[in-house]
């Protein structure tokens, strides 16, 4: 399975959720995971590369990728049964190189947050992708949300993302989300985020994964 995490809009924070959901995969689903860092800034293979330490074996692989490589990176993950590739992109639409990406993925993380910049551009992604990709699931999580903020447009933003796809409970802001590494995940940010990707992985990937267990 290929799991894209992507948003038109910057700075919602789909590098360190792509990193806390491949955890999260790893630690609590005992799934098989790689994550390929196509984005730029490179921000999470940097990340691993900064962190290496001998004695810390890294809960699954990361590598960097350009995104003109997904053709031959898609042959060779689908080779791989059980194994759920994560890839991680900038999500400018204008790019032509995101066109076979939107086309091959199985599932979309979008995360967003509930600003008039935010939400605009995430319908112009939303749009773009159902276009290119009328199979995929698309799942928007609400990120980096402050608890103590009333967000008057919470209820109407959802109910136009839903015509896209699904729109999960909102992520709160926490500072040690960024601390995060892909060699471990605090049990109390596991706490956390297991209500969301509970939801995640129980409606969009389980039964996509069940097929291939039961003829293991």
């Amino acid at each position: 399975m290929i799991i894209l995490f992507a948003n038109q809009k910057g700075g919602v924070g789909k590098s360190t959720l792509a990193v806390l959901f491949a955890n999260y995969l790893s630690l609590v689903q005992n799934k098989e995971v790689v994550i390929f860092d196509m984005d730029n800034q490179r921000s999470i293979y940097n990340k691993v590369q900064a962190a290496q330490v001998l004695e810390n074996k890294p809960l699954y692989e990361v590598e960097a990728a350009e995104m003109e490589q997904f053709s031959t990176i898609n042959e060779i993950v689908r080779e791989k049964e059980g194994l759920i590739t994560i890839l991680d992109v900038a999500g400018n639409i204008e790019n032509d190189s995101l066109i076979p990406i939107f086309k091959g993925i199985d599932l979309i993380i979008c995360p967003f947050a509930y600003d008039e910049f935010s939400v605009g551009a995430t319908i112009d992604f939303s749009e773009v992708v159902r276009t290119l990709n009328e199979k995929a699931n698309i799942v928007f999580v609400p990120n980096r949300i402050k608890t103590n903020v009333k967000y008057e447009t919470l209820e109407s933003v959802n109910k136009v993302l839903l015509n896209f796809g699904a729109v999960t409970r909102p992520l709160p802001e926490r500072i040690d989300f960024q601390r995060i590494t892909t060699f471990e995940t605090p049990p109390s940010i596991i706490q956390a985020v297991s209500p969301v990707f509970d939801l995640i992985f129980n409606e969009f990937i389980h039964k996509y994964t069940g097929s291939w267990k039961e003829k293991v």
